[in-house]
């Protein structure tokens, strides 16, 4: 079964269901499945996984079958959420781990030998700053000396520096706290800190728990979020033929989405826990698509700039990162996802 081609980034896909084309390729698609075989030699991985809808492209994959249809035996490793995720993998618990761009390049700054195979979502809009009123918070600039809750060394606080700048705040004005995402909610009701930057869906559990006594603030675009597919160098070289069809499971499960969203959305939100509608915002801001972009690159080195000037890192210089892009897997699987220079 072939890959399916790279789609565009403007194209929003929900506002496509109502095409002809879509029963088409759905149709195309179920035959296909029918006559695919699984190789005759398994391959097995071990992937760290956030239980989160970032990772919902892996989280569809293993409900629906498709890494057996490729030949593969995952086992899911579940983890709170992607920088979890990230120290399973690099403790030597798991093959893979899917996390946001954030943590992985603040490791590669301490020298973790990290290659990406591919991203597997992306985002500008999703993640939030909440802020109580009872606080007297009423604009971002009110929130200059507040105690804002953020899990540290994650995109949730990179956001937050961003949508300080973006709003011409100095981020060091803030009086940083320390939550785990499970943590954020609670802290934000219980009022022992005066905000909190979450991504979804923790931001939909606090808007939907707090609703008037919160005022949410959001900076569209201030950071193109990437969440990726991540492993040592060495691994990804070494295991190329289970990488490529890893990644065929997951456009798999990109066509799935693509050609019965509704479906997909119930099938995910039952693998996290959560009703439809709490995935529902998530659903809607993230993009679920199998590709390596040029314009990761740029993020890259945005976040590798800040990483350093917070000392998550020794100041050095800027690394290449094209080094920490493996295509292999992804050419192999479908060389057009892949659009980076090099």
């Amino acid at each position: 079964m072939s890959a399916p081609p790279p789609p565009g980034r403007s194209l929003n896909r929900r506002h496509l269901m109502g095409l002809a084309a879509l029963a088409v390729l759905a149709a195309s698609w179920g035959i296909g499945r029918r006559r695919s075989a699984a190789p005759a030699v398994t391959e097995k991985l071990s992937i760290a996984l956030p239980q989160a809808p970032h990772a919902g492209l892996i989280h569809i994959a293993a409900a629906r079958g498709f890494f057996e249809e490729r030949g593969l035996a995952v086992t899911v490793l579940a983890q709170t959420h992607g920088k979890a995720a990230l120290a399973e993998l690099l403790r030597g618990g798991a093959d893979l781990a899917a996390a946001a761009d954030v943590p992985i390049v603040i490791e590669v700054l301490k020298g973790a030998p990290l290659s990406i195979a591919a991203a597997v979502a992306s985002a500008s809009n999703e993640l939030a700053v909440l802020a109580r009123r009872d606080r007297e918070i009423a604009s971002p600039g009110e929130l200059q000396g507040r105690r804002v809750g953020v899990t540290l060394g994650t995109s949730g606080e990179y956001f937050l520096w961003a949508f300080m700048v973006r709003h011409r705040l100095a981020p060091q004005s803030l009086v940083l706290v320390d939550l785990s995402p499970t943590r954020l909610v609670e802290a934000l009701r219980s009022g022992s800190v005066d905000a909190i930057a979450a991504w979804q869906p923790v931001r939909h559990e606090a808007e939907l728990a707090l609703g008037d006594a919160i005022v949410s603030f959001r900076a569209p675009d201030a950071y193109a979020q990437n969440y990726v597919l991540v492993g040592r160098s060495e691994f990804l070289s070494a295991r190329g033929e289970a990488l490529r069809r890893l990644l065929l499971a997951l456009l798999d499960a990109e066509r799935f989405v693509q050609t019965d969203p509704l479906q997909a959305k119930t099938l995910l939100a039952e693998r996290l826990k959560l009703s439809t509608e709490a995935l529902e915002p998530a659903w809607q801001a993230l993009e679920l698509e199998v590709d390596e972009q040029q314009a990761q690159l740029v993020t890259l080195e945005d976040v590798a700039g800040w990483a350093m000037a917070r000392g998550y890192a020794p100041t050095q210089p800027m690394p290449n990162f094209l080094a920490h892009l493996n295509f292999t897997a992804l050419q192999a699987a479908s060389p057009g996802r892949v659009t980076v220079v090099r």
